[in-house]
């Protein structure tokens, strides 16, 4: 059998509203997430064992303990599957708020699921995700979508064609360290769709940006471009546009002074290719 590569697809948040604290730990939020083209590739090849060998280009990533691997150990402990090898390339920055290691879960559940023919339903994947991670299900429905409750709660949504230039500082921001930098005072009222669909506010920005003086001092110079905005708890910063050509023409300028990188949203693809 010859390795299946796939993508694994990155995300925006358009907005962010921090609602309150759960129970569980987890944080009930309100947000717009879209997909955007840009990603990483896995690799998958059934081998002759019963444990998923991970490899990677990435040396920041902990082979043993990652999404990936607690995905094939969630379903290999609900199904009879063998022993998988698995190449990740990540492109996706870690620590960038993109949310590419919910992602590399996603890509995992739904190709073992496809490689040994589990016949798994979306409905049971989504509920399988949920015990990965918060933003693990968004990345099985895909799409845009307007996203509730812990992460588990999806809508889908049509945003049009949207472009985004995304400036990646190469900082790895912890999600865990953000999210405990929270306090009652940073939490928001239920909006209703419409005012979601119009926010542009993070309940994270002012924690990150407070935390990394130089994301402050980016989001300032970058300002005479347009709304800058932290997708998720950072690092990225991102400028949309409706317009591809004034988003061509701004990248070139702001490429002359940080690492930037032109996407487009995606409301459908294809993962298997």
């Amino acid at each position: 059998m010859q390795p299946l590569i796939c993508k694994s697809f990155a995300k925006l948040n358009l907005c962010l509203h921090v609602l309150n604290q759960r129970n569980d730990g987890y944080h009930n939020i309100e947000s717009i997430f879209c997909i955007i083209d840009f990603f990483d590739t896995l690799s998958f090849q059934m081998n002759n064992s019963s444990v998923i060998n991970l490899k990677t280009n990435s040396t920041e990533i902990n082979t043993a303990d990652n999404l990936v691997t607690k995905a094939y150990k969630i379903l290999s402990d609900l199904y009879d599957i063998s022993g998988v090898d698995i190449f990740l390339n990540k492109k996706i920055p870690i620590g960038s708020g993109l949310g590419g290691g919910s992602s590399n879960a996603a890509t995992t559940l739904l190709v073992l699921n496809e490689i040994f023919k589990l016949n798994i339903s979306k409905n049971n994947l989504l509920k399988i995700s949920e015990e990965i991670g918060a933003d693990v299900p968004f990345f099985i429905n895909g799409g845009a979508a307007c996203v509730k409750g812990k992460g588990e709660i999806i809508k889908n949504i049509s945003i049009g064609n949207k472009f985004f230039i995304l400036i990646l500082p190469n900082i790895n921001i912890s999600t865990k360290d953000i999210f405990e930098s929270l306090s009652s005072k940073d939490f928001m009222k239920k909006c209703s769709s419409k005012e979601l669909m119009e926010s542009n506010f993070n309940s994270f920005e002012k924690i990150v940006l407070t935390k990394y003086p130089i994301l402050k001092e980016t989001k300032y110079w970058l300002s005479s471009f347009g709304s800058v905005r932290i997708s998720g708890t950072g690092s990225t910063l991102y400028i949309e546009y409706d317009n591809y050509q004034s988003a061509v023409d701004a990248n070139k300028e702001i490429g002359r002074k940080y690492k930037s990188l032109l996407v487009g949203s995606l409301e459908s693809y294809d993962i298997f290719t």
